[in-house]
């Protein structure tokens, strides 16, 4: 599982042929060799080999085919692993070109300051004595490239940890249900990584054939936390859970092969940010999906929740769920926004939102230039969303080629939905389809929007304002509201 780092770069002074030296330019040459040797001894003299040895080491290559396994097939090509400074493109993609990799800082403290590891072992107490030592000192904790086995660790308040390149951080075995790898339940906490296809957590998938609450990061009663270029893969439960949290930034990050979701995001949340991160490859335990926004009760809260320019591809579940079934009109209103998603090749629904019957929380679930592709069922839909909850809003959503599993359960194949097939005591509704983009090649769609309440309630207050509609088998007209055929809801 170790990444290996091939370092190619090499400084090379070739002479002059002396075979083409004309005799009566020899001292000219001279003179000139003397003032180049003095340039170069400028340049690199003053700082000495080290300052050479350094340049090397800043721009490591890495071969393709020494990857770790934990991140092959993810779906992610180029990942976009990288430093926190590069900001969104305004278009609502990530930029075609990654930010530079991380770098340690000049006065972070190895690991191996604080005991051998990286032998095979269990190296869970070096860990944890380097990260109470540098957190209580102010100092920077640096993971030098190597495989490493832990049992759980907590980071305390204050950690900055720096994740090298090469690095591979696995589980022991025996992890049971309910252990979490890497748990931060504190204050002002920053981990960095390299990028995030080389400075890999992991845990042990295979293992664990039962439970969902294998977690690989556990973030929970923690505020301002950052972490950055790092991937967490191949647990028992989430890549990141994120609980009663403040101030939290998660950003050009893999979370890749995780058995329950990529991340959970249960509630008393406030001020939270993913930015141009990987959910990918969800599998192994309901929901099974990239993303997961899903409260536990009624006091729970979702405030200033942001997702930018992060991807939810290959999951056996939903690309992105909103689930507030949990709240109720009690709660806090809800602030989510959603902008510049990627959404590709999940099993079930692009995006989905699904609330409580017959109380909801209010507030808002803005889901905007954005993209679904390739989903198995609808490309979005609000799923049991009852009209006095939330404003569930699609701003200029593209969506291609949705039901590539065929039909919905409902026997439809429209591109997007407010359906319920029954029970619920009040309509569905206060779903917005704003300039929604369309494009079926493959024939498996047969109308652009589906409106449909099976309990025989009713969908009201509900918007499908089209931009590019193309493709769908059985339109005009666009799609059905209440049975009724139409083109457009305003």
């Amino acid at each position: 599982m170790d990444a290996h780092i091939r370092f190619s770069n090499k400084l090379k002074l070739q002479a002059p042929d002396p075979a083409h030296l004309e005799p009566q330019n020899s001292l000219s040459f001279l003179a000139l060799f003397f003032l180049i040797a003095l340039a170069f001894c400028g340049w690199g003299c003053s700082s000495g080999t080290g300052a050479l040895a350094a340049r090397a080491l800043a721009t490591p290559t890495i071969s393709a085919s020494t990857a770790s396994p934990a991140t092959a097939g993810s779906g992610a090509a180029n990942p976009g692993a990288t430093s926190g400074s590069g900001s969104p493109s305004s278009t609502g993609s990530p930029s075609s070109t990654p930010p530079p990799p991380n770098t340690a800082p000049a006065n972070a403290v190895s690991l191996l300051h604080f005991g051998n590891a990286g032998f095979g072992g269990d190296d869970t107490h070096v860990f944890q004595t380097a990260l109470d030592f540098t957190a209580a000192n102010g100092q920077t904790l640096e993971i030098p490239a190597g495989g490493y086995n832990i049992n759980p660790i907590s980071f305390p308040g204050n950690s900055k940890v720096f994740v090298d390149a090469g690095v591979t951080v696995t589980a022991n075995s025996g992890y049971a249900d309910g252990t979490t790898m890497l748990n931060i339940s504190s204050s002002n906490v920053t981990i960095t990584g390299a990028s995030a296809a080389v400075s890999v957590f992991h845990m042990r998938k295979s293992e664990y054939t039962s439970g969902e609450h294998r977690h690989c990061l556990n973030i929970a009663n923690a505020s301002n936390v950052t972490i950055s270029g790092i991937s967490c893969n191949d647990s028992g439960g989430d890549g990141v859970y994120l609980r009663s949290a403040t101030n939290v930034t998660i950003q050009d990050s893999i979370f890749n092969n995780n058995r329950r979701q990529g991340s959970s995001i249960i509630g008393q949340v406030n001020h939270i940010l993913y930015l141009r991160d990987h959910f990918t490859n969800t599998s192994g335990t309901a929901p099974q999906s990239g993303i997961d926004i899903e409260p536990n009760q009624p006091a729970d809260f979702l405030l200033d929740v942001k997702i930018q320019d992060c991807y939810t591809d290959g999951n056996s579940g939903d690309g992105l769920m909103v689930s507030t079934w949990l709240m109720n009109s009690t709660s806090q209103p809800i602030s989510i926004t959603v902008s510049g998603h990627h959404s590709t090749g999940n099993a079930r629904y692009g995006y989905i939102g699904q609330n409580n019957d017959p109380s909801n929380a209010p507030g808002s679930i803005l889901i905007k230039d954005s993209f679904s592709d390739q989903s198995g069922s609808y490309g979005a839909a609000g799923y049991f969303y009852e009209a006095d909850g939330a404003a569930l809003i699609f701003q200029n959503l593209t969506v291609t080629n949705p039901h590539s599993r065929g039909p919905s359960v409902y026997g439809d194949s429209a591109a997007v939905a407010v359906v319920r097939g029954g029970g619920g005591a009040r309509p569905l509704g206060n779903v917005h389809f704003l300039n929604v983009n369309i494009d079926i090649t493959d024939g498996k769609t047969d109308r652009y929007f589906y409106f449909h309440d099976g309990g025989g309630n009713g969908v009201t207050n509900v918007q499908f304002i089209p931009g590019t509609l193309s493709g769908a088998t059985q339109a005009p007209p666009n799609g059905l509201l209440n049975g009724v055929a139409t083109n457009e809801i305003p």
